[in-house]
């Protein structure tokens, strides 16, 4: 599967934690393909809002040493594209700020 990160929503992160950017993707891309494969059933709509007529799927995901993170992000095929990474666990916090990020 191919992935792809939306600087948007992804590059405060990957400045916070520059070291360990390889290694969130990495386990990233391997937690959307497993979730591919079996079918979704750890994921939810992050929003109502579709992105390039695609649902926006969200979950949470432990990284190791970096933390638990959360996730939004679309699938089509065999293209994953993660459009908002962050620390921010809160289901209506971590809403408000893909809202934001998906505005600008």
């Amino acid at each position: 599967m191919e992935l792809d990160f939306d600087k948007n929503g992804c590059k405060a992160f990957f400045k916070k934690h520059p070291n360990t950017q390889k290694i969130a993707q990495k386990k990233i891309t391997q937690a959307i393909e497993k979730e591919v494969e079996t079918g979704m059933s750890k994921v939810k709509l992050a929003t109502r809002q579709k992105i390039n007529e695609l649902p926006c799927y969200e979950m949470r995901l432990n990284l190791g040493n970096i933390g638990s993170v959360r996730i939004a992000f679309t699938v089509h095929h065999q293209q994953a594209t993660v459009y908002y990474l962050t620390t921010t666990l809160q289901k209506s916090e971590f809403s408000k700020e893909l809202e934001k990020s998906l505005k600008s």
